[in-house]
């Protein structure tokens, strides 16, 4: 591991047990083991360290090879979308599990969970990359759920949509708050009641052959 390297991971994990506007680049350089000069050869701020994070953190979810496979693309013609909604989920679900199981991703979730309301640049970040964009694809997979008939005439795809991925989201909340590193068991529960609830709400809405 090089230094940028290893700046950007001791950053990540002061960031996400202290807080990012608790922490000084001189904290940093002292936990690297480096002078506080020597950051600037990397960073030219602690705000570039943050946005480097968050630039590493979206390139997984544009070039993630399990986020980006082919089942998970949501189109009217993708047949485990259309003949098995709760397995495209689980899918998604796995997929989702496999980038958490790192733990600089693990970090970064609760970076962004805890920070939010403290950093305009996080707040921004958590509406646009962790709110914004996941409902959108979860209404664009409603609808198309609801055009081929698979779901209820009488369903609105956006309400769908926030049901669907809030119970996550507040789960995530959950035990970021609980916790300051996240036992595995922990992740591996919070996977099952997600995948549960979102079952049982496509079961609620399905229409019935």
């Amino acid at each position: 591991m090089n230094t940028k390297e290893k700046i950007f991971d001791v950053s990540l994990d002061l960031f996400s047990k202290k807080g990012y506007d608790s922490v000084s680049l001189r904290e940093i350089a002292e936990e690297v083991g480096i002078k506080k000069s020597s950051i600037y050869s990397h960073y030219s701020s602690k705000e570039a360290i943050l946005m480097d994070i968050f630039e590493y953190f979206e390139n997984i979810f544009k070039y993630d090879e399990l986020l980006n496979s082919k089942d998970l693309i949501l189109t009217e013609d993708n047949e485990i979308l259309l003949e098995n909604p709760e397995l495209f989920y689980h899918k998604g679900s796995e997929a989702i599990k496999a980038m958490l199981s790192q733990e600089r991703n693990l970090k970064i979730w609760k970076l962004i969970f805890i920070q939010m309301h403290y950093n305009d640049n996080i707040r921004l970040f958590f509406q646009n990359e962790i709110l914004v964009k996941p409902l959108e694809f979860w209404i664009g997979f409603f609808t198309i759920l609801k055009e081929k008939g698979i779901i209820r005439n009488d369903c609105n795809p956006n309400l769908l949509a926030k049901e669907y991925y809030s119970f996550p989201i507040y789960l995530l909340l959950e035990i970021s708050a609980k916790y300051d590193d996240i036992p595995e068991d922990t992740l591996d529960n919070f996977f099952k009641e997600a995948e549960e609830h979102a079952k049982f709400l496509l079961d609620c809405v399905k229409v019935k052959q």
